[in-house]
């Protein structure tokens, strides 16, 4: 019965033509949707279409029996399906280098979440190339061939459309860049690309503790107190600032915070990055969009407070990811995850909250306490108990604009838990009545169908204003303010100004009055001497790029001007 479905979809008449262009069609795929999304003028365009319709067309006349030199291209097909499914999930852009990274760094559990969001289009998109794949098979099986005519006509047509195609490199331009490549703009080409880019990274990735193993800060604690010190790192997950009742939200999200007078929140904060490995990255370590190369030699605020004699912890609710963040995690001097690969595991954030009262409890001497969370990841309503789903219903079974109301209601249940588990934290610490502090701040945001693109997600090439904005919170004990009181008076000072998660590294330091050459105060933000600067985005190869230029959307600069974000 299969049998007899192929051969009526794909078993054509021996010598028909109609399987040769029908290959050609099916490679073209990924270039027809990429025409229509890309930010490119009507030279680029062209070239988009051109330069590939005659490579394809070259190629596939240079043997003469059906389906060979479609054979030959079988591997593309699994570049065409990723690319595919790429456009049914951020509706543009080609395959990018985080993309492939996070092929290695997401565990199966968050895998395996997402793609049962998606099945139904992954599962299109591959009937289509498996079918391609099958007549090609079939064809070539069959023994039948074309003609010489055929493959001569095709071959010579294929070479005058690319050297007819070359000379619109001239002119093709990406609006947002004014400038276009081969290897960043044509298609399949940066898809290759990216995948080199991709492999050189994560070899290097993996090189860290050979090319950092010499590196000091050779930090130095300003201030001897006769009290304990002790911070806390939050590390958020996907949780965006639209969705904070401290930032207007219309929903009682954050009934704690909302009362909670020694909370100072950052009313414009940006990240620098929409993917966990990078993003968390930038606020461990003295890399930023502008200089992130070096993250390659230098080590994170762990080993800051290291050499200045803190005991430090890092806890985490993440799984190890074979990224920066799990290199940095081994620099502290106790390490705990409570999540593992497999996909049974799923405890709830609140179970680093005991672990974190241990370790205040049992240490002596200063503590630095990294806590990474899983914050608000999808799937959503897995993210916290029972009795923080407030928001109701918060139950659906795919991806859907019909079903943005139960997943907005289960995002925001993820932020109430949030507020809870960062009112413990608070409490744990004034309960200890120490020189306390702790920070917070969400690695990315995310897209949830808001608006009439329907994005989902987060990790995008190009990222939205959702994925961009993210909270960030400073709390500071009764004998922090006590101790350090010009640190939270400037805190208060520069929560109105427009920041970045890059800042974190520095403020952190300065939080905890650690002085090392890498600590920059024009960037920390208890400092009076912070300073604004241009924000920036690190791109997809690892270069800067001022953020407002990152092919944000009419729908994007919008919501920047209706929230009064600046620009800069």
């Amino acid at each position: 019965m299969i049998n007899r479905f192929l051969h009526q979809i794909l078993g054509l008449k021996i010598g028909s033509k109609s399987l040769f262009y029908t290959f050609l069609l099916v490679n073209l795929i990924p270039n027809l949707f990429l025409l229509y999304t890309e930010p490119y003028n009507f030279s680029g365009k062209l070239l988009l279409i051109l330069l590939p319709l005659g490579v394809y067309l070259s190629f596939l006349s240079l043997s003469k029996r059906q389906g060979a030199m479609q054979l030959w291209l079988t591997p593309l097909f699994f570049f065409h399906a990723f690319q595919l499914v790429v456009f049914s999930l951020f509706k543009e852009d080609v395959i990018a280098v985080d993309m492939f990274l996070n092929l290695v760094t997401t565990n199966v559990s968050e895998a395996t979440e997402l793609l049962g969001s998606i099945l139904l289009p992954t599962l299109l998109v591959c009937v289509v190339y498996i079918l391609a794949i099958v007549g090609a098979a079939r064809s070539f099986k069959s023994k039948t061939y074309y003609s010489q005519s055929f493959r001569n006509k095709n071959l010579m047509a294929g070479l005058i459309i690319i050297l007819g195609s070359l000379p619109l490199f001239l002119s093709a331009k990406e609006v947002n860049t004014q400038h276009f490549t081969c290897h960043e703009n044509l298609y399949p080409v940066n898809v290759f690309y990216n995948m080199g880019f991709s492999i050189d990274k994560f070899y290097k990735i993996n090189n860290y503790k050979t090319t950092s193993k010499d590196f000091s800060f050779q930090a130095q604690k300003d201030s001897v107190s006769s009290q304990r010190e002790v911070y806390v790192l939050v590390i958020g997950e996907t949780s965006r600032a639209d969705n904070w009742q401290l930032y207007g939200y219309e929903r009682e999200t954050n009934p704690y915070l909302k009362k909670d007078d020694s909370v100072i929140f950052f009313r414009d904060a940006l990240t620098q990055s929409n993917t966990t490995h990078k993003s968390v990255s930038i606020l461990l370590s003295g890399a930023s969009a502008e200089n992130y190369d070096c993250i390659y030699s230098q080590k994170s605020l762990i080993e800051a407070f290291k050499e200045t004699g803190f005991t430090t912890v890092f806890l985490s609710n993440q799984a190890k990811n074979s990224s920066f963040i799990e290199y940095f995690a081994q620099e502290a001097e106790y390490l705990e995850y409570y999540r593992s690969r497999n996909i049974q595991t799923n405890h709830f954030d609140e179970v680093l909250l005991h672990r974190l009262q241990h370790y205040i409890e049992s240490v002596t001497g200063n503590l630095l306490i990294v806590v990474h969370t899983y914050g608000s990841h999808f799937n959503y309503n897995e993210r916290y108990p029972k009795e923080f789903a407030q928001f109701m219903p918060d139950q659906f079974s795919r991806i859907d604009k019909k079903n943005r109301e139960m997943m907005v209601n289960a995002y925001d249940n993820s932020i109430l838990y949030t507020d809870y588990f960062l009112h413990r934290i608070g409490q744990i610490l004034d309960e200890s009545g120490l020189c306390a502090a702790y920070l917070y701040i969400s690695d990315h945001g995310e897209d949830i169908m808001d608006d009439d693109r329907e994005r989902f997600l987060h990790a995008s090439p190009n990222p939205t204003y959702y994925q961009l904005r993210v909270p960030l919170v400073t709390w500071f004990s009764e004998n922090y303010e006590i101790t350090y009181p010009e640190k939270v008076q400037a805190a208060h000072d520069n929560s109105i100004k427009p920041v970045s998660s890059s800042m974190v590294f520095h403020t952190f330091l300065d939080m905890a009055d650690i002085q090392t050459d890498y600590l920059h105060k024009n960037n920390s933000l208890v400092s009076t001497h912070f300073t604004p600067s241009m924000r920036m985005y690190l791109g997809d190869h690892d270069n800067p790029i001022p953020y407002y230029q990152t092919n944000l959307k009419r729908q994007d600069k919008e919501m920047i001007q209706i929230h009064g974000l600046s620009v800069e």
